[in-house]
């Protein structure tokens, strides 16, 4: 596992942290983090201009995703997705993005069953959703 992985890792551990306690995300964070990535591409030779616009797809569709459904998956998930992209690209993103889409909706329909109707947090589905990857990588 090379470095922008575990960054991207870290990224969202510290995202999902915030993300369980408070149902929302730092901004600062997001954009720190995006900053980050393009700096440790730039220096490790790994800057391609393709490269970074195929990592940012997935999460300008979840952005877009948010807007459709009123923001029942909030834009600062689309955000993270998209500097999770610049630090691992579109491809892996895509998978990442995927397990936790599913995990997620398997959480939502025991909440279902509960009866449970507050918000879910999203960014941790993700992060596990990127240690699921990682395994089967």
């Amino acid at each position: 596992m090379n470095l922008s992985y575990c960054a991207g890792l870290l990224f969202l551990a510290v995202l999902a942290s915030e993300d369980i306690r408070r149902k929302e995300i730092s901004v600062y964070k997001v954009i720190f983090s995006a900053g980050l990535s393009i700096l440790y591409r730039i220096f490790s030779g790994q800057f391609l201009w393709q490269e970074i616009m195929w990592g940012l797809i997935p999460g300008i569709l979840l952005i877009l995703l948010a807007f459709c459904t009123r923001e029942n998956i909030g834009y600062g998930d689309g955000a993270a997705i998209m500097v999770l992209g610049l630090w691992t690209g579109g491809w892996f993103t895509l998978a990442v993005l995927w397990v936790g889409i599913m995990m997620a909706g398997v959480f939502g329909v025991f909440c279902l069953i509960r009866k449970k109707k507050e918000p879910i947090p999203f960014i941790p589905f993700l992060l596990l959703g990127m240690e699921a990857a990682l395994y089967y990588a």
